[in-house]
């Protein structure tokens, strides 16, 4: 599987307003509760990748769109960790889609699949699943 080749495909540079994100829920045992029942996981194998009680707006949002210079349309949503993920390669701030924040290809621990980006700025970072590489595991 050869992902590092075709990382500058999947961004296209844009001007978004300031980045603004939500607080995290200081609610420990209630976030625990919410993780359990509202599992985020990967399409391809089934693999838990994230909560719904870890989903955040990004610029007024929780989803965005963006299209990369090979054309490609990406729908993402944004999420404060994605602990069921691994980012590779290097940061590239090379065609980010989020100003003044580096990038990274996040996969699935468990098969590898491609899932989205980890977004680092100076001082907060969060993921950018791409909406087709996961599901809502509704058990």
């Amino acid at each position: 599987m050869e992902i590092l080749p075709q990382i500058n495909q999947y961004f296209l540079k844009t001007k978004p307003s300031s980045i603004q994100h939500d607080t995290p829920d200081s609610d420990q045992s209630s976030k625990e509760k919410t993780r359990e029942y509202n599992k985020i996981i990967c399409r391809e194998c089934g693999f838990q990748i994230t909560a719904k009680s870890f989903a955040i707006n990004i610029n007024g949002s929780h989803e965005h769109s963006f299209f990369n210079p090979g054309g490609y349309v990406f729908q993402i949503k944004c999420f404060s960790t994605a602990i069921g993920s691994s980012s590779i390669g290097e940061p590239s701030s090379e065609f980010s889609w989020f100003s003044g924040y580096t990038w990274k290809i996040a996969i699935c621990k468990n098969c590898l699949k491609h899932l989205g980006w980890k977004f680092q700025g100076s001082n907060y970072s969060f993921f950018g699943l791409i909406k087709n590489n996961i599901l809502d595991d509704n058990k």
